[in-house]
């Protein structure tokens, strides 16, 4: 409904750029874990719980990305709609 203040678009918009900003702020979380589980590994293989981390950092990356998509995706309809 118009008249009550939900605007369902808007909601769209923030709950894409959340979920973009949350997935690389996590990211870079299993990233910074990564580093810290391989620090005293130069040269050897990594430790299990770094290669999950990176794993997991892959993952938010491409989910990262595909928010940043979906965005830009509703975005593009949007202003053709307009026009």
């Amino acid at each position: 409904m118009i008249g009550d203040g939900h605007n369902p678009v808007q909601d769209r918009i923030w709950h894409l750029e959340d979920a973009e900003a949350d997935a690389r702020r996590l990211r870079d979380r299993a990233l910074d874990l990564a580093l810290r589980q391989t620090a005293d590994w130069p040269g050897q293989p990594l430790p299990v719980l770094a290669e999950r981390a990176v794993f997991l950092a892959l993952a938010l990356h491409h989910r990262a990305e595909q928010a940043a998509r979906e965005l830009d995706d509703f975005i593009d309809y949007l202003e053709r709609d307009a026009s």
